[in-house]
């Protein structure tokens, strides 16, 4: 099956600097990522390309960790993993781009469905909360850079 992906793009009124610095640290990752109630360095702990994090989310009283590897780490520009336990092989990435004295984010999330039922998630996913799920994220962000 071929991948399935969305992209969505916004701004926040931050330098570029602090935003790559608050995506790039995995302990802050609740403060922004929908969902994410905990996130812990691998061992040996280390960031930057190769890292290793597993991320707990939590959705109602359901909770769910996924190990991830950090596959892009370019400061400040670009900042992405793929999925190695949970979604295996999803992958989503965060483009920086300077804009003044704001920060233009762009998201995009990848997978590779393993079957029609993963397709047809994938695809009522993507029509129905991707939006919603960036937005959230973006005002997180917005939040977590003001305090």
């Amino acid at each position: 099956m071929r991948p399935v992906s969305f992209t969505y793009s916004g701004h926040v009124q931050t330098p570029i600097d602090r935003v790559f610095a608050l995506i790039s640290d995995p302990e802050r990752m609740p403060e922004w990522l929908p969902r994410c109630v905990g996130a812990k360095a691998g061992i040996p702990a280390r960031r930057g390309k190769g890292a290793r994090y597993t991320v707990t989310f939590q959705r109602d009283e359901i909770r769910h960790d996924t190990v991830i590897e950090v596959i892009e780490f370019s400061a400040p520009h670009s900042f992405g993993w793929v999925e190695i336990y949970h979604r295996a092989g999803s992958k989503t990435f965060f483009a920086l781009g300077f804009a003044g004295a704001s920060t233009k984010v762009t998201m995009k999330h990848i997978f590779v469905p393993t079957g029609l039922r993963s397709w047809l998630n994938g695809q009522f996913y993507r029509r129905r909360n991707a939006h919603r799920m960036f937005e959230g994220l973006l005002n997180n962000l917005r939040k977590a850079l003001t305090r």
